[in-house]
């Protein structure tokens, strides 16, 4: 008897947490809760709102929009921080895993080079040649929130030659043509950096614009961060021009099941029009 009510708590268990990015019938993901669909609606969506959906607790229920309260009601969950070290090898070993006739490698996004590896054990013994790159850089984290849940935040979170992430730095984003690129001996002709109104920017990848975008919409939303005007402009461009992919979509689904948290600029790219200043 024991062995069957223990059995039942597992099945409940476990059905609480395939609910966690459950989506209705009617095709909304409950995550977001009915007031985030009601504000679509009238196209009037803010950043409290969003805060409040990112940092609140969530008590989910089969077939239902989740319940969003600043204390734990029920089957609750929240933001799951993963730490730098899980994400490293999340990202190595699930995200960004490839594989080719050669092997298994990763593909850096500012210059296009593959990362050949065996197993994640020499993932931490190659900082030399790929790093994380923090596409909102942590030197302008914000204070307010634990350094930890920013600095391992998954949907910000991408693979970069390690030279060309040391060439970037937290260097703002804006777009500098061929003929203006200052970059030199960074090896990479992928990106691009240089100046514009004397303020040095960096230019990813085409593919990989629209990813820069959306990663840090979500995160000035999330922690409460503002994105200068003149970044902000070239950021709202590239969403445009590099819409949402596959790729793009399963790499989201696959962040949001390890933190339980989602980005609504992948789910909802067109909310972006809504939001009148990051």
């Amino acid at each position: 008897m024991k062995f069957f009510f223990a059995l039942l708590t597992l099945i409940a268990s476990l059905s609480v947490i395939g609910q966690e990015n459950q989506k209705l019938p009617t095709g909304q993901w409950a995550y977001y809760g009915e007031e985030f669909y009601k504000s679509l609606q009238a196209k009037s969506l803010d950043r409290p709102l969003l805060s409040k959906i990112f940092n609140q607790y969530h008590t989910n229920q089969a077939g239902k929009f989740d319940g969003i309260t600043p204390s734990c009601v029920g089957n609750c969950y929240k933001q799951v921080s993963v730490g730098y070290e899980a994400a490293r090898k999340i990202m190595f070993g699930e995200l960004d895993k490839l594989q080719d006739s050669k092997g298994t490698y990763v593909l850096d996004v500012y210059c296009g080079k593959k990362f050949y590896f065996n197993n994640l054990e020499e993932v931490g013994s190659m900082h030399d040649r790929v790093n994380i790159e923090h596409t909102w850089p942590q030197s302008r984290f914000n204070g307010a929130f634990p350094k930890d849940i920013q600095k391992s935040d998954m949907h910000h979170l991408y693979l970069t030659d390690s030279q060309a992430n040391s060439t970037r730095g937290n260097t703002p984003f804006g777009f500098i043509n061929s003929a203006e690129d200052r970059t030199g001996g960074e090896g990479c002709r992928n990106s691009r950096m240089g100046l514009i109104n004397e303020l040095e920017v960096y230019t990813p990848p085409a593919p990989h614009r629209g990813n820069v975008a959306r990663a840090l919409f979500y995160f000035s939303m999330h922690y409460d961060l503002a994105i200068s005007k003149s970044e902000e402009i070239s950021l709202r461009r590239w969403h445009k021009e590099d819409p949402i992919d596959q790729a793009e979509l399963i790499r989201h689904e696959k962040i949001a099941r390890h933190q339980k948290i989602r980005n609504p600029f992948v789910d909802h790219p067109e909310i972006v029009d809504m939001i009148k200043d990051f």
